[in-house]
């Protein structure tokens, strides 16, 4: 039986893929990890989201369309498992979302990826409308999708700065 923090344990009904379910939510265990759980998650995909979105930006789409699939079965299964909605322990939401978000963004320098990284946690954490309300779809999906949508919206505003940028100079 895998015991959780927060009094939460998997039934003893859990089967082996109940507790991968649970592994790759908390995003190899970085769920676990507070206060840095969210951070953490982020800051283990961060070098290869820039690596990739330099090289092979489609392989980080599929890289990230492949995360949020598994992060969608295994927050719907987080959450009929232990009855938790929304459960912060789940992370997996938060490496698709910037994942996603840097696929968007094109090929951005380390710092920008680092920048965007820090941006995309801060606007996540406060939730601002309409983001918080698409937490409002059932299961998995919301918990997902909010976080996704969160960080194609916000790398899209980036890249709208980073293109007026260039086009128009620092003046």
């Amino acid at each position: 039986m895998l015991s959780l923090a927060q009094g939460n344990v998997l039934p003893e009904t859990a089967t082996l893929a109940n507790h991968l379910q649970i592994l790759l939510g908390s995003w190899f265990g970085a769920g676990f990890l507070e206060p840095v759980r969210a951070g953490l998650a982020v800051a283990s995909v961060w070098p290869l989201a820039v690596f990739l979105s330099g090289r092979a930006p489609m392989t980080l789409a599929l890289v990230a369309i492949a995360v949020g699939l598994v992060g969608f079965w295994a927050a719907d299964a987080w959450e009929t498992l232990l009855s938790v909605k929304d459960d912060r322990r789940i992370v997996v939401d938060e490496v698709a979302g910037y994942l996603a978000g840097m696929a968007l963004l094109g090929r951005p320098r380390w710092i920008c990826g680092a920048i965007f990284a820090v941006f995309f946690l801060s606007f996540d954490r406060i939730k601002p409308w309409p983001f918080s309300g698409i937490e409002a779809v059932p299961g998995g999906a919301g918990l997902m999708l909010d976080d996704i949508v969160l960080a194609l919206a916000l790398s899209s505003v980036t890249a709208v700065i980073i293109v007026a940028r260039r086009r128009f100079g620092n003046a």
